[in-house]
């Protein structure tokens, strides 16, 4: 139920969608200001008034609506965060704008305003989807002088006067440790959290939620809202002096005043936010499903990702034809359905061409041998980087992302082969670069057939010079780029990859179906890395080359069975970087016998409903549940760490089922089994009241056992 109620001749305005209702009124100064948001409400009367609303007795209405301003902007008696702050060629710096009217149109308001003495345009914009709202802005310079645009938030939402105490929740790290959650309490003051890398990450995800303190993983109130950008981003929480809340998201001003030219308009990124009753995997059920609903590209979204071998983690940059063929025929064994050549195939970052001392056929004979196995194929690019020494360089050095008049930062790689690889940026904010890129891309998808292609970028910006407003115009044409290749090629499936986890963002969703979790496989990291990715993202999405792998032992110098690497790599979409020309036949049948369980489960996991049972952060196990929208099926894994002292788990309870429901349970991966501790091998029939509410047990012990429960609804 999606609905855009409106009272008072359009002064007041309700929207309404599964989820949740946020209100808007116009007050009599023509300034927009929030009422409310919260739980679905179904008259447009219920949300409080402007008198209601205000947070302190000594604090008038009409100060109250400096604060709750829908878009605050600077300027008069306001002192809080501005969302928006112009400098007009006059040299006023404070803005006034009133209130022109409304329209609505297919799930969406926009309330139009324009600037008291000043050419200038601005358009709130509310779009209305089944669980999330989202908000952005436009400013349209209607004059005929620049004006300068100093910030430019997307939006800004208030949470409600009830609570006592928020409680913050974001996801931080670094590489190989990216999206870590982390608690504490708001306070007076401003909070940040940002990015200023070029990209959206790796040290800050662009997602936070707030609760009053005692929400779970499965059940409280969270409020929570993510930016969705591809570049610099910026959230902000904020409680003033009268502890009233609220939460700034959009574009990172820093070093990026926006000069808005005469009759140029400036869109601002979606700034989406969305409530949840049932806890922090309640907020991610909603982000999964807003992203199967409405992001994904539709050739792509509820997909099965297929069983990817990747020759990364066995052949690294040391590719040829002969031993590229030879992998994918054991891949093929394997029952591997698509097979991915990695870094290495190329003659140069930024040729994208074949290596011709390594493929001197050029990549035919390795299509045709793919194809001919019954898998689909991959290749591998970092297209934002072009080497000295590639032929692109040498035409256009004047394409280097560079500050005028200096030498570019070169970033250089000793362990991709046998000389050093030197390369520099591409400045995609130059839209001629852009289009090149773009052109380059599309061609090689063409020329290949490839079903898939792995986006690489291994460096954050430097020197960032050469363009007026090189941070946002990067980060518009990146998107331009991608997305006009997922619209081109609509059943090609792209994985976004930064170093791993470092461009992690909703918008990069809207082109691609698959996300490098991080480039840490290690199993044992993954259950605590899997639990902040699919905070925000789906979990299926969860990609990498290497979960069957042993070159991820060089992170924490462990070796980890193969079974345990197996069964943390279905969390989300599994690879294999195995060195299969090295592997016995015993471990070849091993791994298939992984495969064939992967794809038995694979339903259930990449299109059901995600619940984050037990954290690896408080015990010394993980407990995820995938459970089918229908309430039919049900994976729950449980994969523990190290268990000590033969303790017994105890049971979990399992919520998403059909309660009237039978469940048949079969358990895979019991072969640890004693005399004194015999391991579950049959479990009872159980329904879902029953899982629900008395729970659900397994068995693990020692180190690096592992358990998948999977249960069938009977008919």
């Amino acid at each position: 139920m999606n609905d855009i109620s409106i009272l008072h001749e359009g002064n007041r305005f309700l929207l309404t969608n599964r989820a949740m209702s946020y209100a808007i009124e116009i007050a009599d100064s023509g300034t927009p200001w929030n009422l409310y948001w919260g739980a679905p409400l179904s008259r447009i009367e219920d949300p409080p008034s402007p008198r209601e609303r205000q947070c302190h007795r000594h604090y008038s209405p009409a100060r109250a609506a400096m604060l709750y301003r829908e878009l605050p902007v600077f300027g008069g008696d306001f002192h809080d965060e501005s969302a928006l702050k112009i400098s007009y060629p006059d040299g006023i710096r404070e803005s006034i704008f009133l209130y022109t009217g409304f329209d609505t149109r297919e799930n969406t308001l926009v309330l139009n305003f324009r600037e008291k003495r000043h050419p200038v345009r601005l358009n709130l914009i509310y779009r209305l989807h089944e669980r999330v709202l989202e908000r952005s802005c436009e400013i349209i310079n209607d004059g005929e002088c620049d004006i300068t645009l100093e910030r430019f938030a997307s939006a800004v939402y208030f949470l409600p006067n009830a609570a006592e105490q928020w409680r913050i929740t974001h996801f931080g790290g670094h590489w190989g440790k990216e999206s870590i959650p982390v608690r504490q309490a708001a306070a007076q003051g401003k909070f940040t959290i940002e990015s200023r890398t070029g990209l959206s990450g790796p040290f800050h995800v662009p997602l936070v939620a707030l609760d009053e303190g005692g929400a779970t993983e499965t059940s409280g109130e969270v409020y929570f809202a993510t930016v969705l950008w591809s570049g610099n981003w910026k959230i902000t929480v904020e409680q003033n002096w009268y502890d009233c809340t609220c939460i700034h998201g959009g574009i990172n001003d820093f070093d990026s005043a926006v000069f808005l030219h005469p009759g140029e308009c400036f869109p601002t990124p979606s700034f989406a936010a969305g409530y949840s009753t049932e806890g922090f995997s309640g907020m991610s059920r909603t982000l999964h499903r807003w992203q199967d609903e409405a992001l994904l590209p539709r050739g792509i979204a509820n997909r099965e990702i297929p069983m990817i071998c990747n020759t990364w983690g066995s052949l690294q940059t040391h590719v040829n034809e002969e031993n590229v063929i030879r992998t994918a025929e054991r891949a093929a064994e394997l029952g591997c359905e698509l097979f991915v050549i990695d870094d290495g195939w190329q003659s140069a970052l930024g040729d994208w061409t074949p290596d011709r001392k390594k493929f001197p056929n050029g990549l035919r004979p390795v299509i045709d041998r793919v194809a001919g196995l019954g898998m689909k194929f991959g290749l591998w690019i970092e297209p934002e980087s072009f080497e000295i020494d590639s032929d692109l360089y040498r035409a256009h050095p004047d394409w280097t992302m560079v500050y005028p008049g200096c030498e570019p930062l070169r970033k250089t790689r000793n362990d991709v082969g046998p000389r050093p690889r030197v390369s520099v940026m591409l400045n995609l904010a130059k839209r001629e670069v852009a289009e090149y890129l773009c052109t380059t891309i599309c061609d090689l998808i063409r020329t290949t057939g490839i079903a898939y292609l792995k986006l690489d970028m291994n460096c954050y910006f430097s020197s960032p010079g050469g363009a007026e407003r090189l941070w946002i115009d990067y980060a518009r044409n990146l998107d331009w780029i991608f997305q006009t290749v997922s619209r081109t090629f609509p059943s090609l499936l792209m994985e976004n990859c930064a170093s791993g986890g470092a461009r992690i963002s909703l918008q990069m969703t809207r082109a691609f179906g698959r996300v490098n979790r991080s480039d840490n496989q290690d199993p044992l990291d993954i259950l605590k890395l899997h639990e902040g990715f699919s905070a925000l993202n789906h979990p299926r999405m969860a990609g990498g080359a290497c979960h069957i792998s042993d070159t991820m032992a060089h992170i924490n110098n462990r070796k980890t069975p193969l079974k345990f690497q197996a069964f943390c790599g279905m969390l989300g979409s599994l690879a294999c970087g195995k060195n299969l020309l090295l592997c016995p036949e015993q471990e070849i049948a091993e791994i298939r016998s992984y495969v064939e369980l992967y794809k038995k489960l694979r339903p259930v996991i990449h299109r059901g409903d995600l619940y984050r049972l037990v954290s690896a952060y408080t015990h010394p196990y993980a407990v995820y549940a995938y459970v089918s929208q229908d309430k039919t099926e049900a994976a729950v894994f449980v994969l523990g760490m190290s268990i000590q002292f033969a303790d017994k788990l105890p049971p979990f309870r399992l919520p998403g089922l059909d309660h009237d429901a039978v469940y048949d349970i079969v358990c895979h991966g019991n072969e640890i089994e004693d005399c004194w501790n015999a391991a579950i091998r049959e479990y009872p029939a159980l329904s879902g009241a029953a899982l629900a509410s008395v729970g659900l047990r397994a068995e693990l012990t020692g180190d690096f056992d592992c358990k998948i429960l999977h249960l069938k609804k009977r008919v």
